[in-house]
């Protein structure tokens, strides 16, 4: 292979770094999901998540969580997330007494995490 093949080999691959750099497509997310459980809240459930984010300053973070009741399923969301700076937090979602009376009690769940509307994070509980 001569100078110029391999010249042009690194400098494509150097782009290609570049580009996923700045997508924010890279194997190291600038946030996650630790934890989630759920709390029995006065006939209802709040859904509570534990998430760290890993950048100074972080934006348009959304959460779903996906529930599997006895009689159906839903999923509820989070509102859009801004201005979260870096460390630990907690966020939850409520789900009304209303639900639980008419379609049984929660049998599972699954929380998602999304990132300028990218899924990042899943976290599967039971």
């Amino acid at each position: 292979m001569n100078i110029r093949a391999k010249n042009l080999i690194f400098t494509v691959t150097i782009l290609i770094v570049a580009l996923f750099l700045e997508t924010g497509i890279c194997l190291a997310e600038t946030v996650s999901i630790k934890g989630a459980m759920k709390i029995h809240k006065m006939g209802g459930y709040v859904i509570l998540i534990n998430y760290e984010t890993r950048a100074k300053w972080t934006d348009n973070l959304l959460f779903k969580v996906h529930c599997k009741f006895q009689k159906g399923e839903f999923t509820f969301v989070s509102s859009s997330l801004n201005n979260i700076q870096y460390g630990w937090h907690k966020t939850r979602i409520t789900i009304a007494d209303v639900i639980k009376k008419r379609y049984g009690s929660l049998r599972e769940y699954k929380v998602e995490l999304y990132k300028d509307n990218v899924l990042i994070a899943t976290k599967s509980c039971y």
